[in-house]
């Protein structure tokens, strides 16, 4: 049927009145735009969720804690889903925000984080949202979630489901299911750096999107398909350069390293002021073999302090730190957690602090 320009425009315009308004707001790394994938082609290629039967578009908006209001800023929404971002005090007054100026979605929250699942009953009494929550990578959630609603996954998708698992090394598939190749995971992880590198919300969701596809690998006279061999290029081109550049600056910096109880702390002040500080941290950790603590600053003037481990110190010191009042909006997981530095601490303090939460943490341990 020819509707013409005005007869297509009256045609979406009676559509979008008949439509459930759905965004879903993932995290940057590889875990959330897998875990937007998975929702993308639940609810509109398998048209399973979160209504059945739909027809209509998803909108996707990536977000990290710190700009969760950025995602809710110029809509509302009949369902909102968000995944694998830790219920941190930015995301709950993002949340308070949307809802005071009247929108009231349904609210559907998977996640991993420790912080957001000691919040989940809160989360749900304060928003009426249901929260699926656990130690598994946020994909894996989701993917758990799907197939017990009857939702048969993509082979790509699973694939990157399991890569995610081995990267984010938690969860019952890391350790189950070695389904996921070398290079499968190797794409999963560029995919990551490369989104992180360049904080790109429209190259956030092409690669949504690819994920999400139905089309296969090998289908190459497909112009679409052309695109999402040229992005899957593009990000592995990006994640070598990134990669490279990370060593190099780990190199120079864990020469500064200063040992501060049982870590070592990197003052990174003014020297890094980059996406993948998280990388960095780790990096780090790889050079000096042992916990590290990379103080790091932000565009905002914010300073930020990222703990890098590998028995699960890095979480402990976080969180008393936390307790300490040194840090907030605590996040990450049992071997990288992040905070950020209170206003008015002093270096001294910092150091202070961050030598008895690692005595604490250690005696914790039994190290």
């Amino acid at each position: 049927m020819n509707w013409g320009s005005a007869g297509a425009g009256g045609f979406r315009a009676a559509m979008s009145e008949q439509c459930p308004k759905i965004l879903i707001v993932g995290d940057w790394d590889a875990d959330g735009i897998i875990a937007s994938a998975e929702m993308v082609y639940a609810n509109e290629v398998a048209k399973a969720f979160p209504i059945k039967g739909n027809k209509c578009p998803t909108e996707l908006r990536p977000a990290s804690p710190r700009t969760m209001s950025e995602a809710f800023k110029g809509g509302c929404w009949d369902y909102v889903i968000i995944l694998d971002i830790p219920f941190t005090q930015e995301v709950e007054a993002s949340l308070d925000q949307l809802t005071a100026s009247g929108c009231r979605p349904k609210i559907y929250y998977f996640d991993h984080h420790k912080i957001t699942i000691e919040k989940s009953t809160y989360i749900e009494g304060k928003y009426s949202a249901v929260t699926f929550i656990g130690l598994s990578p946020t994909s894996v959630l989701v993917k758990v979630f799907l197939e017990s609603i009857g939702v048969k996954l993509t082979p790509r998708l699973k694939d990157l489901v399991s890569s995610a698992a081995v990267l984010e090394g938690g969860g019952w598939l890391s350790r189950n299911n070695r389904s996921a190749t070398e290079g499968m995971v190797k794409l999963a992880a560029s995919i990551s750096k490369a989104i992180n590198q360049s904080k790109d919300p429209e190259l956030w969701r092409k690669y949504v999107q690819w994920a999400s596809s139905v089309l296969p690998f090998e289908v190459s006279v497909v112009p679409s398909a052309r695109d999402y061999e040229n992005l899957v290029s593009k990000g592995l081109e990006v994640s070598e350069r990134s990669d490279k550049e990370i060593k190099e600056v780990a190199t120079g910096l864990a020469m500064t390293a200063k040992a501060v109880g049982f870590l070592k702390l990197v003052d990174a002040r003014g020297k890094w002021n980059k996406s993948g500080a998280s990388a960095l941290a780790s990096a780090l950790y790889k050079i000096t073999r042992g916990t590290v603590a990379l103080l790091v600053s932000k565009s905002d003037d914010t300073e930020l302090l990222i703990i890098r481990s590998g028995h699960g110190e890095a979480m402990r010191i976080a969180e008393e730190l936390f307790k300490q009042g040194v840090i907030e909006d605590l996040g990450g997981h049992e071997n990288i957690a992040s905070g950020r530095v209170r206003k008015g601490i002093s270096d001294k303090e910092l150091e202070d602090a961050i030598r008895k939460a690692s005595l604490a943490a250690f005696r914790f341990s039994g190290q």
